[in-house]
């Protein structure tokens, strides 16, 4: 789009239903330069506006389903030997490059185990107080499988560190390639030379993934780094800790672990909302459906206004929102997505009635049995 037809998107709208997910405001500075920063018209949460160029962009990226980046927290490690242990794991203890923040390429376990007490001595030097506190963070960043190769990935990822961490807190990269897809372990130091804490919020991490897909689509990667809620999933995504732990609950006998079985206790909640005479409809479900609709009227704007050009690339692209947001998932939480499941079977049995009527229909046949409901696939 070109010209005096660049403003055609609805700014307003497609901003808000971007929006960072809420969780405090950023604490860590950095990418200034590269990524423009603004202010909301929710107010104030320093999320980035977009010139309506990079808007249809994005908009083309979403809605063609171009890969979303991933970075995570894996962890946090306490003193000198807790994270020398965990150099020596993203190093395969030698065998693989680690790459410093000064550009050193170590390889070497005794060099590692160095930078690990150097990290340390420097933590505890600026902890007056002998707090227990984290020595450093790790975090891992990637792209889906086959998407992107091993070298683009980490080249991305050195780029990103040194936007975001260079000379405020010390770093080390390590590029992983024998699992299912190539992904990065970058650990940084909480402690900067300047006395400033590592300590980011859920602010960062969204702006992270944005720097990262930034430094991806500078390398000729379509990639994208949007809220799930912008791409009308309702559902949480369940995070890598939980499937961990329900993995190692698995096999637990009767009672053991329960309380920790992610899958159960949804089923359990479901059960309770299928057979309860007033379900309850909690608030968050109810918030979850607004946003939903918003979103959708939103990309519906844009497709109307898209259309309305006549132009043939703007009619390919509303034609490629409309499809997107008709393929959008339900508006429903797992909870609720299993509560309709169990209570369709309990239609089908025969059992879907809760009237007075339709008791006594199944008293006057005693010798028909009904069906249970078939117990969903694990």
């Amino acid at each position: 789009m070109s010209g005096g037809d660049e403003d055609v998107l609805p700014l307003p709208s497609l901003m808000e239903a971007w929006r960072p997910p809420s969780g405090g405001k950023r604490t860590l500075k950095g990418a200034t330069l590269r990524i423009r920063g603004g202010r909301s018209s929710a107010g104030g949460d320093g999320s980035a506006m977009l010139t309506p160029a990079q808007a249809r962009a994005k908009l083309e990226r979403i809605v063609r389903k171009a890969p979303e980046v991933m970075v995570k927290i894996s962890g946090k490690q306490r003193g000198p030997a807790h994270l020398s242990e965990h150099f020596g794991y993203i190093s395969r203890h030698g065998k693989l490059e680690v790459r410093s923040s000064e550009g050193e390429i170590i390889t070497d376990e005794k060099r590692l185990k160095a930078i690990a007490s150097d990290w340390a001595m420097l933590d505890d030097a600026m902890n007056p107080t002998g707090r227990d506190r984290p020595t450093s963070m790790s975090m891992v960043l990637s792209m889906p499988g086959g998407t992107t190769d091993a070298a683009t990935i980490h080249d991305a990822v050195q780029a990103f560190a040194r936007v975001e961490f260079e000379g405020q807190f010390a770093y080390m990269v390590a590029l992983h390639t024998d699992t299912d897809h190539p992904h990065v372990h970058l650990t940084v130091a909480t402690q900067g030379e300047d006395g400033t804490r590592f300590n980011p919020r859920k602010a960062d991490l969204h702006h992270w993934r944005e720097s990262f897909a930034h430094e991806l689509r500078e390398r000729g990667v379509a990639a994208e780094a949007t809220p799930r809620r912008a791409r009308g999933h309702v559902q949480k995504r369940i995070r890598s800790s939980a499937r961990h732990l329900d993995a190692r609950t698995d096999g637990l006998g009767a009672g053991e672990g329960k309380g920790l079985d992610i899958h159960r206790l949804t089923e359990e909640r479901a059960e309770t909302f299928a057979n309860a005479a007033e379900p309850e409809r909690r608030a968050e479900d109810v918030a979850a459906l607004g946003r939903q609709k918003f979103i959708r009227a939103t990309y519906a704007q844009a497709a109307a206004a898209l259309a309305a050009t006549g132009k043939e690339e703007d009619l390919a692209l509303a034609q490629d929102v409309t499809s997107f947001v008709a393929a959008m998932p339900p508006a429903v939480s797992r909870r609720l997505a299993r509560a309709r499941e169990i209570m369709m079977a309990q239609r089908a049995a025969g059992q879907g009635e809760r009237t007075p009527e339709m008791g006594s229909k199944a008293a006057d046949k005693p010798d028909r049995e009904p069906h249970k409901p078939r117990d969903r696939e694990r």
